[in-house]
């Protein structure tokens, strides 16, 4: 039996709101998608400065008179943006209230706000210091929290999916609790998300320094050596390539072992799956990126797949669940059918 407050709660969250609630919550999300994109066009196209050193208008206008190719991307980028974080304010504000007992919503919510403002005021932080070494360091960041950002309202998106077949209020069991794994296991899925952020910083380090031609046309080498200084653009090039190499041998050996250990979770396994055949489109599009001379179409492409791929390891992280917390085993009740003398498990 289902208690007056459940019953309370249950009526509040309507078809119609849980409707409404999922098509802000995609439209969120394909807007977030954007603006991640236009960011890496900025960049990609050396738009930084395209409305001058104003923030955050352009030129110190509403509308500016002039209007350039670099003024489109930058100007594009910040009415994107700001656009994009009033949508997660919203769907923050509204999910919580929605669903305010739910943990995993709050903590999405909260994630998905505080990055988005978080990489704002990094992105206004780097018309300041545009033209310093500093500059470089400041994109880096806010390219990783438009990264984490844009994870965070995938996330929130997929659980508001999934409250759909959650009665409000009542126990929900996750997967972990009904087929948990090994603790070890999750802390090599966390350690791997952490790892590939970590390499995204090469990544975004490479760009922002201009660094993504330092070795020419050439792959896998950079001219006649593997291991260039690691301070010039070429090592930063060369640091890239060998731990974004790296990354393809540690999600191909986790697709194997979650496929031997796993065999219940098939969350787990398709979520293994999904990562290293990105992993691997991300390194041909990081071959392709460096052959085509850095064409503007192939390096969106590159960033699109390391976006999916690092929301797709923030949902293995989400689904083996934090390392430190204790799961609990499905401990249906079991009855004796003696007819035929077979254990059946009782529907609860």
């Amino acid at each position: 039996m289902l208690n007056n407050r459940v019953l309370s709660n249950l009526t509040t969250i309507t078809p119609l709101k849980y409707r409404l609630l999922s098509i802000l919550a995609i439209i969120t999300s394909i807007g977030a998608y954007f603006m991640l994109l236009l960011g890496a066009a900025v960049t990609k196209t050396a738009s930084g400065q395209g409305c001058g050193n104003s923030w955050p208008f352009c030129h110190g206008q509403l509308i500016p008179e002039s209007v350039s190719i670099a003024t489109v991307y930058e100007y594009s980028h910040r009415i994107m943006s700001g656009a994009d974080g009033f949508l997660i304010f919203a769907l923050t504000v509204i999910s919580w209230l929605m669903y305010r007992r739910d943990f995993r919503v709050k903590l999405f919510g909260f994630m998905s706000l505080f990055f988005v403002v978080l990489q704002a005021i990094l992105g206004a932080l780097t018309v300041v210091y545009e033209g310093t070494y500093a500059k470089d360091g400041l994109l880096s960041l806010h390219f990783g929290f438009s990264l984490i950002s844009f994870a965070s309202v995938i996330l929130l998106t997929m659980r508001i999916m999934q409250l759909k077949h959650v009665v409000p209020g009542a126990p929900e069991r996750t997967a972990q609790q009904i087929a948990p794994i090994s603790k070890g296991m999750q802390i090599i899925v966390w350690l791997l998300a952490a790892y590939t952020y970590v390499v995204v910083y090469t990544g975004a380090l490479v760009r922002h320094s201009s660094a993504t031609l330092a070795c020419g046309q050439q792959f896998p080498t950079c001219g006649a050596t593997y291991f260039p200084n690691i301070f010039t653009a070429a090592g930063i090039q060369v640091m890239h390539r060998y731990a974004a190499g790296s990354i393809w041998f540690l999600l191909l050996a986790l697709m194997v072992v979650m496929i031997r250990v796993a065999r219940d979770r098939r969350d787990l396994i398709w979520g293994s799956l999904w990562a290293f055949v990105l992993v691997s489109l991300q390194a041909l599009s990081g071959m392709a990126t460096v052959l085509s001379g850095a064409q503007l179409l192939v390096s969106l492409l590159h960033t699109t797949i390391i976006a999916v791929l690092f929301s797709v390891l923030c949902y293995l992280c989400v689904q083996v669940e934090w390392p430190w917390r204790r799961h609990v085993v499905d401990q249906s009740p079991v009855v004796v059918n003696t007819s035929s003398n077979e254990l059946l498990h009782e529907t609860v």
